[in-house]
């Protein structure tokens, strides 16, 4: 397994923002290339062609059935963690709309620090009359389990939660929520379906499907060295969603038009290799991400960090503020000297603006506005984040001598 080249093979960039985008893992891309070429055919046709494409379709969702320990039929294809985060949402209530159940007699727990994807689609459903419940989190952003529970009612259909979150990498206690939920189906008699969002987890996480104690399970191959554009859904045995796009009946009718044979191809193979040994692979970012957290606080003392530390944090991630400091421009200043970094997560939308995430856990305005997010790889060194430290360090002192002239 090759990610991203040797350290002589790449430039003098340091790429800190892994939590929006990854290098293509070259056995992925070597999987795509035949369907970008000479095996062309639509995979709903007939024909030879046709069925030689099926059958590479096949073969790449068997595969990902296999990492995730899920039967194939339970796993669809879809256009990336986005289009399957509203596919779990939407699929779901509108399942049980169109069994007759009113948009006003449906209720969702989420959190106020998730995704876009699953706010903005929050956001549509309440405007449809859907009650939408945001479970407290603590000053670290894992959600208070104990008053969780109490928002669960008879009405309760959906609860949504990232694996582990794109901005300050709070790992979520899925276990513990997940006994909360199925003790409240029992008490109700309903069902109560728990849709991860799990975009993040594959390379530092385990994503075999029990292991979440998802019913709806999303990943992000853009995330894990795969094409981007590309994703899954996974649904637990019995789960049925309905379809909210419609003009044909591809993956098992869940998402029409022609499949993508060739991004199914890479998803399959870059979600297989990121499962393989995602523990040693965790476990050396987790070293690598603490000397950093440590050096950056070392070289800028004034510094918060955001989001929990050890174990409860992804291994790759790290989030600061630097109340007073413009890290838009600091993130640009960086760019220019090698250092490719983010303020916040890439869907949130560039520009100014305060992290709504840090926002949440702190209540603190300033130190939500100058937000840092640098996320490392299997490739990066301690070196990188020393390097980092010691630019972040000589901004800071030069943004402090032209305040202070």
């Amino acid at each position: 397994m090759k990610w991203w080249g040797s350290k002589k093979e790449q430039s003098e960039r340091v790429y800190l923002d892994w939590a929006a985008a990854t290098p293509l893992l070259p056995e992925a891309k070597a999987a795509m290339e035949p369907y970008l070429g000479d095996v062309f055919g639509n995979a709903s046709a007939i024909h030879k062609e046709g069925q030689v494409a099926k059958r590479a379709l096949e073969e790449a969702r068997e595969k990902v059935a296999r990492a995730l320990q899920v039967r194939p039929e339970f796993v669809t294809f879809t256009g990336g963690g986005t289009e399957g985060n509203n596919l779990a949402i939407m699929g779901t209530i509108m399942r049980l709309r169109a069994n007759c159940r009113e948009f006003s007699d449906m209720e969702i727990i989420t959190t106020a620090i998730e995704h876009p994807s699953i706010t903005e689609t929050m956001r549509a459903l309440e405007r449809r009359g859907v009650v939408i419940k945001q479970a407290p989190v603590d000053e670290t952003g894992k959600v208070k389990v104990a008053e969780f529970k109490k928002l669960l009612t008879e009405k309760t259909v959906l609860v949504s939660l990232a694996y582990a979150n794109s901005e300050i990498g709070v790992i979520q206690p899925l276990h513990h929520i997940k006994k909360h939920i199925k003790e409240a189906a029992a008490a109700f008699k309903t069902e109560i379906r728990l849709h991860v969002d799990a975009a993040q987890a594959p390379l530092w996480l385990s994503c075999q499907f029990d292991t979440t104690s998802a019913d709806l399970l999303v990943l992000d191959t853009a995330k894990c060295c795969g094409p981007k554009g590309a994703g899954v859904l996974v649904r637990a045995r019995g789960i049925e969603l309905a379809p909210y796009q419609f003009g044909g009946g591809q993956e098992a009718g869940l998402r029409p038009g022609t499949e993508n044979v060739a991004s199914a191809a890479g998803a399959a193979v870059a979600i297989e290799v990121a499962q393989e040994d995602w523990r040693a692979r965790a476990e050396r970012a987790r070293t690598i991400r603490d000397t950093g957290i440590a050096a950056i606080m070392a070289a800028v003392p004034q510094a918060i960090l955001n989001g929990p530390t050890g174990e409860e944090r992804l291994a790759n991630n790290i989030n600061i503020s630097i109340p007073g400091l413009d890290t838009e421009y600091a993130a640009v200043w960086l760019d220019a000297r090698g250092f490719a970094v983010s303020t916040k997560s890439a869907c949130a939308g560039a520009g100014g603006g305060e992290s709504v995430v840090v926002r949440t856990i702190s209540d603190d305005a300033a130190r939500a506005s100058s937000t840092l997010r640098f996320t490392i790889g299997p490739s990066t060194t301690v070196e990188d984040l020393q390097k980092l430290a010691a630019a972040l360090k000589e901004h800071v002192a030069l943004m402090s001598d032209l305040t202070s002239s």
